[in-house]
């Protein structure tokens, strides 16, 4: 499977609903019985879960018709963020992306904005406060898909940005059984969290964070939104050797440059983790200079609060053909 056009279509969602917010996303289904009445397009989903009515977007392709096994790409929003605005903020790329090759794309709602990333109990909201089972929560929609198609399992992959980043490096860790990939922007591991990260499969892991990222830092450490800690988190280069490690790559990655074409006040060079274990494949997409933005994404915000947003490539169509070529 390849990627074909390449438009400068994707925006970013931030961390913090101090930061960034899209609309709300709503549904009219019985949160208890699962709609099957399925038509190409994007549709509406409610579902009880722990006791609390949890929402999540599809996007169908027409090829779901087809007698072919269609794979799966979860697509998470920042905190502060939800499933609608992520979708209008990329102009809904991945769902084009989806006619063109034939996926589903799926668009779960965090809690109150926010993904329980696992960071622990602090302060910060609910999600984390009570422990809530995003993990169960988004497994569970897994199924529920599965049990209406054919679904590919070795083609079902996570994606997000921060908080969203954050959380499908968690889904990485803990159902590695399921999410056979995930793209990461933004984001790394919460510093807490890497002991217990023990994923059980050989994992494909694509990473697209910029060196001057003023919200979620690089070189780890704090995150900080508008002065309040929000926890820390692991190195860019730390969460890469974690990654070649588990999947047998040699630790040394072959560095490639991008072209330079774009006046923006960014350079990119990609990072790939040679030789690893059962086809997986991991990779750094390092932009020098880049901020906490989707790569050719929408700049929403002023770059003193986010930092640049690169145009050297653009995040939708590399995430999509990194999980084809697999």
């Amino acid at each position: 499977m390849k990627t074909s056009r390449n438009l400068l279509v994707c925006s970013f969602l931030i961390v913090s609903a101090a930061v960034l917010f899209f609309g709300c996303g709503s549904s009219d289904d019985d949160p208890n019985t699962q709609q099957t009445d399925y038509e190409a397009g994007l549709q509406f989903f409610e579902m009880t879960w722990e006791n609390r009515i949890r929402t999540y977007q599809v996007y169908f392709p027409e090829e779901r018709f087809s007698e072919n096994a269609l794979p799966l790409l979860f697509v998470l929003h920042g905190g502060g963020g939800d499933a609608t605005g992520l979708i209008e903020g990329t102009f809904g790329r991945f769902n084009e992306l989806a006619d063109i090759h034939g996926f589903i794309v799926v668009y779960p709602e965090g809690f109150e904005k926010q993904w329980n990333d696992g960071r622990g109990a602090n302060g910060l909201g609910t999600t984390w406060d009570e422990n809530i089972d995003d993990v169960g929560f988004i497994s569970e929609i897994v199924r529920r898909l599965q049990s209406d198609f054919t679904i590919d399992e070795n083609y079902i992959f996570t994606s997000g940005i921060s908080n969203g980043g954050f959380m499908s490096s968690r889904l990485l860790c803990d159902r590695s059984d399921i999410f056979k990939g995930g793209a990461i922007i933004t984001a790394t591991l919460p510093d807490n969290y890497l002991s217990s990260c023990n994923p059980t499969n050989p994992t494909s892991v694509i990473v697209m964070n910029g060196t001057e990222d003023p919200l979620v830092p690089y070189e780890g450490g704090q995150i900080t939104i508008l002065g309040q800690e929000r926890g820390l988190i692991v190195s860019t280069d730390a969460y890469m050797q974690f990654w070649a490690n588990a999947n047998g790559c040699e630790s040394t990655p072959m560095v490639t440059d991008l072209p330079d074409t774009e006046d923006d006040g960014t350079t990119v060079q990609v990072y790939e983790y040679p030789s690893c274990n059962g086809q997986a494949s991991v990779q750094l997409y390092r932009i020098e200079g880049g901020g906490h933005t989707w790569p050719s994404g929408q700049e929403l915000l002023s770059e003193v609060l986010v930092g640049r947003t690169s145009k050297e490539f653009v995040a939708c169509d590399v995430i999509w053909d990194f999980f084809n070529g697999l």
